[in-house]
């Protein structure tokens, strides 16, 4: 709770720079842009999680200081488990599908930038979607007859918050664009579902098994307090703070 508390105050203290960097009338009016549009790709996820992620964004300059942007990817993890779960099933079908998408409001800082934008220091307001489905087929183990069943999940995070970027235009076509701090109050949900004839201590433990993979492959997994609701239910229901960076590469014109 204090984590979250304390990114609160800091949304709530970048805010007076958002309406600044809105609202500076008294500044010299700024250069006007070479072009209006940007479309840029984003290696990030691609980077972070698997070479299948690819992600796109457009970015559309609506006057001299502002611009909105819009992104959308497709998304797809690493497996967890190759085999078996906690030694009581075996897994024979993966499949597995997501989605990103951001919506970004930006405020170019014209007294601190000397060229154009989209070039240039910004801040502003962001809120972005994650969302995950998978579904695994597998063998119950040490059983005496055919035994299957199957393994569901379906997860989602929305992140709100403010981020401070810099974006480089190399030629007057060529950008460079990264968001160094992007900080958010994230909400996660979703819940991972377990049929078949499987007992319900048996259930658990492979929901045991599934969050030590979770904490293993993704850290900040053990920050959002899982141990036991995660472990009982499969359920995630939690808003905790959250953290946006990346490097993107795009064409102006």
């Amino acid at each position: 709770m204090k984590k979250t508390t304390l990114v609160f105050l800091f949304l709530l203290s970048a805010l007076p720079l958002t309406i600044l960097a809105a609202n500076n009338d008294s500044i010299p009016p700024p250069k006007q842009p070479y072009h209006k549009n940007v479309i840029k790709f984003n290696p990030t996820p691609m980077l972070l999680w698997s070479w299948k992620n690819i992600t796109f964004s457009y970015e559309r300059i609506l006057s001299p200081r502002q611009s909105i942007s819009i992104e959308l990817g497709y998304l797809e993890m690493p497996r967890l488990y190759e085999d078996t779960i906690a030694r009581l099933v075996n897994i024979t079908s993966h499949s597995k599908h997501g989605i990103n998408a951001t919506i970004e409001y930006r405020f170019y800082i014209s007294q601190l930038n000397t060229r154009p934008i989209p070039a240039g220091l910004y801040i502003g307001p962001y809120l972005t979607y994650y969302g995950y489905s998978f579904k695994n087929d597998f063998d119950i183990l040490h059983t005496s007859i055919d035994s299957t069943g199957t393994i569901k999940g379906n997860y989602w995070a929305f992140n709100l918050g403010i981020e401070l970027g810099y974006q480089f235009v190399f030629w007057k076509r060529l950008t460079l664009d990264m968001v160094l701090l992007g900080p958010s109050l994230a909400y996660y949900g979703g819940k991972t579902d377990i049929s078949g004839n499987l007992s319900g201590s048996q259930i658990q433990d492979m929901n045991e098994a599934i969050y030590e993979k979770l904490k293993e492959r993704f850290p900040m997994i053990h920050s959002l307090s899982l141990d036991k609701s995660f472990q009982q239910t499969g359920k995630l229901d939690v808003v905790r703070w959250g953290l946006r960076y990346l490097v993107q590469i795009g064409f102006h014109f």
